[in-house]
C-alpha cells in the first residue's frame, strides 16, 4: 500500500533544475481518506451553494480503487435542517433552509499541510451535468477571506462546460476586470469525460495555470501588493478538493438533480519544489 507522502515545505529555490516531491497523496489506501492528511468540512458552508457537505461519510467520500470519489447526492428523503449551522455564523440562507436535499464532499489539507511556492499536478475526471461545480483550490494560511488570497487552480461549471477556469480572489478583486484576474483552457478534450492533469507553476513573481501540462494563463503576483507591503500570494497556502452544487443564486447555476449521483474522481494530488 502506497501511503501518502507528508514531508516539511521548503522554499522555491528560483532556477533551480530539480524538483522535490513535497507532498504527495497516491488515493492507493482505500477508504475514507488519512485523517492525518485531510480534513473534512461540513455543513452550509459557502457561496449559497444546494449541498451539505458531509463528514467522513462514505457515500459522499470515498477511495476505491486507487481513486478519490467526492460524490454529490440527492437523498431519498430530505433530512431536517440542525437548529445551528456548523459552518459558522454569517451564512443565513443554510440554517434558513427547511431541510437537507444534497450532500457531498469537500476536504482539505488545513491545519495538516501547507506550501509557499511549486508545482502543483492534479490528475482528475470532471462530471458532467447542470449545476455540477467541481473545484480545485487553495486557501492561504493567514486572514479571512479575501485577505487571505484564494487561488482556483480549476473550476468547472456547466454554462462553459467547454472549458476550466482558474482565478484568483483577493482584496479589491472586484476593482479589477474578471478577464484580468481569471483565464480558461477551452477544448473538445474538456468534456470528453477522461482524466487529465490540472496543474500550476506558482513562485514569488507569478502563477501559471496549465492543463495537461499545457500552460494557458499567467498571473503576476504584484499586481495584488497590498498597502501594507503584504500579499495574499506570498505566503503559504493549504489545498482544497470539493464538489459543489450550484442555484440560481451562484456561478454554479440551478441544478438538474437528475444529474446526479455524480462524482469528481481525484487519480493523485501531487506538489513539487
Amino acid at each position: 500500500m502506497k501511503l501518502p507522502l507528508l514531508l516539511p515545505c521548503l522554499a522555491l529555490l528560483t532556477g533551480c533544475a530539480t524538483e522535490r516531491l513535497v507532498f504527495s497523496d497516491e488515493f492507493d489506501r482505500e477508504g475514507l481518506p488519512d485523517p492525518a492528511v485531510w480534513r473534512y468540512e461540513e455543513g452550509w458552508v459557502r457561496n449559497e451553494e444546494a449541498q451539505w457537505y458531509s463528514k467522513a461519510d462514505p457515500a459522499n467520500t470515498w477511495i476505491e480503487d486507487g481513486t478519490l470519489r467526492l460524490t454529490a447526492r440527492e437523498l431519498e428523503a430530505p433530512r431536517p435542517n440542525p437548529a445551528e449551522n456548523p459552518a459558522g455564523p454569517g451564512r443565513p440562507w443554510g440554517p434558513a433552509r427547511d431541510a437537507i436535499r444534497y450532500t457531498s464532499g469537500s476536504i482539505d489539507t488545513k491545519g495538516r499541510f501547507a506550501f509557499q511556492y511549486g508545482r502543483v499536478e492534479v490528475r482528475a475526471r470532471l462530471p458532467k451535468g447542470k449545476g455540477l461545480w467541481p473545484a480545485i483550490w487553495t486557501l492561504g494560511v493567514w486572514g479571512r477571506h479575501p485577505a487571505c488570497g484564494e487561488i482556483d487552480i480549476m473550476e468547472y461549471v456547466w454554462s462553459s462546460h467547454d472549458r476550466v477556469w482558474a482565478t484568483l480572489h483577493f482584496p479589491g478583486r472586484y476593482e479589477m476586470p474578471a478577464d484580468k484576474r481569471s483565464g480558461a483552457y477551452a477544448g473538445p478534450e474538456v468534456q470528453d469525460g477522461r482524466f487529465h492533469l490540472y496543474g500550476m507553476v506558482w513562485d514569488a513573481e507569478r502563477i501559471t495555470f496549465t492543463f495537461d501540462g499545457k500552460p494557458y494563463y499567467t498571473f503576476a503576483l504584484d499586481r495584488v501588493n497590498q498597502p501594507d507591503g503584504t500579499n495574499p500570494f506570498r505566503q503559504p497556502h493549504y489545498l482544497k478538493l470539493n464538489l459543489a452544487l450550484g442555484t440560481e443564486a451562484n456561478w454554479g447555476g440551478p441544478l438538474d438533480p437528475a444529474v446526479l449521483p455524480a462524482a469528481f474522481e481525484v487519480d493523485y494530488v501531487r506538489i513539487y519544489q
